[in-house]
C-alpha cells in the first residue's frame, strides 16, 4: 500500500478510521516542497470538525524547542550568551542546587545532596542538566505530593513552576526536562527583558514570513481561527474529544512547549537549516548543532530505546546509536530506507514529529493533535510518511 493510500484509509472517517486528521509536508535541499497533504478532519466531534487543512494550526508542545534552540544559538552569536557559562550568572536560583537522592523510610521524607558542579547552557540545551520534568520522573512527581503541589500545568510562570531539585549531577546523566523554557528565559534576560515571543517574532518568525506562529493564540486570530482540536485515544481504542490545551494565556512564553503553529509555517524553519541558508543562523552554528554534543550517551539511550516513553523520543525510528545535538536527537547510523546518519528529529507531546535530514538532503514534519504521546497508530503513519519521503527523495551515497 502507497503512503497515499494509508494516510486515506488512516483518516477517512469510520467506526474504526485510526487518525482523526494530521497534516504532512517535507522539503529537499533546495527549499522545494516535495510532499504536502492534509486529510481528516480537526475534531472527532461532527458538529466542531472542520476539514483538516494544510493551514491548520496546531498546539506543536516541544516542538518549540528548537525554535527556542535557535534564539539561544542566535544570542550566543551575538555574544550576548555563553554555551558554557554557569547559568546561575542570570538565575540565582540555581548558585547552589539540590539533587533530590532519595526518600527516608522511616518519614518519607525526601532526601537530598548539593550539587558540586555547575548547569551550564549547553547543558540545558540538551537535557543534560540534571533537570527533570515532573510529570515524567515519578521521584519529581512524589516531591511535588510531598510539597502538597499538583503536577498539573500551573500558570505558566517558570522560575516558580519549574524550579525543582535536580535528578543527577548536572553533565553527568540525560533526563528531559523543562530545562529549555529556562533558556527562553535567558535570552528575554539578555535582550532587555522582551518576551520571548516578541524575540522570535523579529528574528525568525518575521524573517521567514511565519504568519500563523504564536505563543498566545489570543492574540493571532488567523492561529486561533485554524485551530485543530485535541482528540484522545481511550485505553480500548476509541477516539474521544479531549481537554484543550494547557493554560491558552500562561505567565511567561514558554519556550519548552508554548507555541501554536502550522506545518506550513514549522517547514521554513527546518528548510532554513537544511539548506543552512545564513537566514537564521551562520553556517558554522548550524554545523555546531547537528554535532553531537554527548561525550557519554548511555543515559540518553537507555532512556530512548525503553518500551514505554521510548519510541516517542525517537519518533518510532529504530536506531541502535543516538546523541543529542543542540535541538533535537541525533541518529548515529543510517537506518535503512528512512534516514541517514546525522539525521536530527525531535516531536510534540500530541503526537507531531519532525526531521532535518542533511545528508539525504530532505526534512519534513507530520502535525497532529492526539495524546496520550506516543500514540502507535500516529508513529506508524509518521514514520511511512517518512519512509515515503526518503524513497522520493534522498542524495545518493557518493561510491
Amino acid at each position: 500500500m502507497s503512503f497515499d493510500e494509508q494516510f486515506e484509509s488512516a483518516t477517512k472517517p469510520s467506526p474504526i478510521r485510526k487518525i482523526v486528521g494530521a497534516v504532512v509536508i517535507a522539503a529537499d535541499a533546495s527549499g522545494d516542497i516535495i510532499y504536502h497533504g492534509a486529510k481528516g478532519f480537526t475534531s472527532v466531534d461532527s458538529e466542531a470538525a472542520k476539514p483538516m487543512t494544510e493551514d491548520t494550526t496546531f498546539w506543536i508542545a516541544s516542538c518549540t524547542k528548537l525554535l527556542t534552540t535557535i534564539s539561544v544559538m542566535q544570542c550566543v552569536e551575538q555574544g550576548k550568551l555563553n554555551l558554557d557559562e554557569d547559568v546561575s550568572l542570570i538565575f540565582d536560583e540555581w548558585k547552589s542546587p539540590d539533587i533530590l537522592t532519595g526518600w527516608k523510610e522511616d518519614t518519607g521524607e525526601p532526601e537530598f545532596k548539593k550539587a558540586t558542579k555547575k548547569i551550564t547552557l549547553r547543558q540545558l540545551l540538551t537535557h543534560s542538566s540534571g533537570m527533570g520534568y515532573d510529570f515524567l520522573s515519578p521521584d519529581l512527581m512524589k516531591w511535588r505530593q510531598w510539597r502538597g503541589e499538583t503536577t498539573r500545568p500551573g500558570n505558566g510562570e517558570i522560575r516558580k513552576q519549574y524550579l525543582m531539585p535536580l535528578l543527577f549531577e548536572p553533565g553527568e546523566g540525560w533526563s528531559y526536562s523543562c530545562s529549555i523554557d529556562w533558556a527562553g528565559k535567558m535570552v528575554e534576560q539578555v535582550n532587555g527583558g522582551m518576551t520571548l515571543g516578541q524575540y522570535m517574532k523579529k528574528n525568525i518568525w518575521e524573517p521567514l514570513g511565519m504568519a500563523s506562529t504564536s505563543f498566545r493564540p489570543g492574540e493571532n486570530e488567523r492561529v486561533r481561527s485554524h485551530l485543530c482540536a485535541t482528540t484522545a485515544r481511550t485505553p480500548e481504542g476509541d477516539l474521544v474529544s479531549a481537554d484543550p490545551y494547557p493554560n491558552p494565556n500562561p505567565k511567561d512564553d514558554l519556550g519548552g512547549g508554548g507555541l501554536y503553529s502550522s506545518a506550513q509555517d514549522y517547514i521554513k524553519v527546518l528548510i532554513s537549516l537544511l539548506k543552512n541558508d545564513g537566514i537564521l543562523l551562520k553556517s558554522e552554528t548550524v554545523n555546531m548543532m547537528f554535532t553531537p554534543q554527548l561525550s557519554d550517551e548511555a543515559s540518553l539511550v537507555a532512556t530512548v530505546t525503553t518500551p514505554g516513553a521510548g519510541p516517542m523520543f525517537r519518533g518510532g525510528i529504530d536506531s541502535p546509536a543516538w546523541n543529542f545535538g543542540l535541538g533535537g536527537i541525533l541518529n548515529m547510523e543510517d537506518v535503512k530506507n528512512l534516514c541517514k546518519k546525522g539525521t536530527m528529529s525531535w516531536g510534540g507531546l500530541p503526537n507531531l514529529f519532525w526531521w532535518i535530514d542533511p545528508a539525504a538532503g530532505n526534512c519534513g514534519m507530520y502535525a497532529s493533535q492526539i495524546i496520550p504521546p506516543g500514540d502507535a497508530e500516529s508513529m506508524n503513519l509518521a514514520v511511512a510518511f517518512r519512509r515515503e519521503i526518503f524513497a522520493r527523495h534522498h542524495v545518493q551515497s557518493k561510491a
